[in-house]
């Protein structure tokens, strides 16, 4: 199938252990599991394969589970984006990771509820239809953003979710401010109070007491306060958290682990575009709960034979 004479069940095996692991691992495990032997380049040409047969729109569609969550409009759902680095023939390249979860991600306080992801190496205009199709701008159910400061982001997000509820991550504005707290006297002591000032919802005190830090160059004082004024709407944290809702983006930090580095960012690794585009599509579509694609796709081209 897919052009080759491997069996159906076969190809999905090393599509999914190629996914899980480095490709010269496969052919050991697969002996060890099924008893048959195969390369390296077997399980590497499956694997693209596969993943270039995958539609990316099916990929991106929200489970069942998910859109049915989505729909119900007392509902809440969380959407974070971010950026994360991988290696490849034209130097580090960023890829753009989205997570989508209800309530709460699987890995978190809030509830075993379910992620799902989409991501897409290069720029972020290739990647915003598949984040809006996993999370349309129009569904119903109440939407809470948590990110970082990226321009990017921002203005995407207030561009096609305006009545989404955004959070600018509260340890991203922790780390700027304590890396001020570092050139000051009592910098601990300063640190503690900005956080509280940030908790009871006064980041306007937290902009008056940057701007006071005559110790701090000029340049410096001005960039953090620019970056304050620009993210204020977002730093409700006190609100936030009556609210009940999550104000640190740990969901969207942890994926890039899970979703990407474990399997990406090894030791040594260097991945041509292509390659890494396709295993980007495998990662998502067996973090996501949706590798049943894969047999879907292996059935329809038997099927046709």
């Amino acid at each position: 199938m897919l052009g080759s004479r491997t069996s159906p069940y076969l190809q999905e095996k090393l599509a999914l252990l190629s996914t899980l692991t480095v490709f010269g691992q496969v052919p050991e495990l697969v002996e060890q599991l099924l008893g048959r032997r195969v390369n390296q380049s077997q399980a590497y040409r499956q694997c693209q394969r596969i993943a270039d047969a995958l539609d990316e729109q099916h990929l991106s569609t929200p489970s069942p589970a998910l859109a049915a969550q989505q729909a119900q409009a007392p509902g809440l759902v969380y959407g974070m984006v971010d950026g994360s680095m991988l290696f490849t023939d034209q130097g580090w390249q960023e890829t753009k990771l989205g997570r989508v979860f209800a309530d709460g991600p699987a890995d978190g306080p809030a509830g075993p509820h379910a992620s799902e992801y989409v991501a897409h190496r290069g720029h972020y205009s290739g990647f915003t239809p598949h984040f809006e199709r996993l999370l349309p701008p129009d569904s119903p159910v109440r939407k809470v953003f948590i990110t970082d400061g990226a321009a990017w982001i921002g203005q995407w997000l207030s561009t096609s979710y305006p009545d989404a509820t955004h959070i600018l991550d509260y340890y991203h504005v922790v780390e700027k401010l304590a890396a001020v707290a570092r050139q000051l006297p009592q910098g601990n002591t300063w640190l503690a109070r900005q956080q509280q000032h940030l908790l009871c919802d006064e980041s306007e005190r937290v902009e008056a007491h940057v701007a006071g830090l005559r110790q701090l160059p000029a340049a410096d004082r001005q960039c953090l306060g620019s970056y304050l004024r620009a993210n204020h709407y977002r730093m409700c944290y006190g609100s936030y958290q009556a609210d009940g809702l999550l104000i640190g983006s740990g969901p969207i930090e942890a994926a890039h682990r899970s979703v990407l580095q474990v399997r990406m960012k090894r030791s040594g690794q260097r991945w041509a575009n292509h390659g890494c585009d396709h295993l980007l599509r495998l990662r998502v579509a067996y973090k996501s709960r949706k590798f049943d694609l894969v047999t879907q796709l292996l059935k329809s081209s038997q099927a046709k034979i």
